[in-house]
């Protein structure tokens, strides 16, 4: 039994990918996540992502975030 859990959480943490999470948001979300990042700073993005993907991992939190800035980057 608890091989099958650790087998269950093993393969939805790896099937987790935060780019396309974040690409399935709605647009008050995205909007939500890239205010906090871009105007109250990273820690408070951080705060918002946990709430949003309980699974989300330190990792994911630094790729989002540098994906992020790279649109910001070159929208400008």
């Amino acid at each position: 039994m608890h091989s099958n859990i650790h087998n269950f959480m093993n393969y939805h943490t790896a099937s987790f990918n935060i780019i396309e999470e974040f690409a399935a948001l709605n647009a008050q979300r995205k909007l939500s996540l890239c205010d906090r990042l871009f105007s109250e700073g990273s820690e408070a993005y951080k705060k918002v992502a946990r709430l949003l993907w309980p699974q989300v991992t330190s990792e994911d939190l630094t790729k989002l975030e540098k994906f992020l800035s790279l649109i910001k980057k070159s929208a400008h």
